[in-house]
């Protein structure tokens, strides 16, 4: 089996031999490349975002559920109490 630095100066080799057209699209494959990580890395962090603003929301309301609980009880206490009268 090859060592990597055998395989690296082979790369190297082909890439002097290369035409300008071969090196032109190289070039733009590498580039094309790039501009995937980068688009995934945007929209990774734009999906985590929009997760991280749902259990914003979520915890939000929860706590509107319970408050609502809350004034319910109070509603019925307040009820109950009127009946008693």
């Amino acid at each position: 089996m090859p060592s990597p630095s055998a395989g690296a100066g082979n790369q190297e080799e082909r890439m002097q031999t290369m035409s300008p057209f071969e090196t032109l699209m190289m070039n733009r494959l590498d580039s094309f490349g790039e501009n995937q990580r980068n688009l995934h890395d945007l929209c990774a962090s734009n999906f985590q975002r929009i997760d991280n603003r749902f259990d914003n929301m979520d915890a939000r309301l929860m706590t509107l559920d319970e408050q609502i609980e809350v004034v319910q009880n109070q509603i019925f206490d307040l009820q109950f109490a009127d009946d008693g009268e």
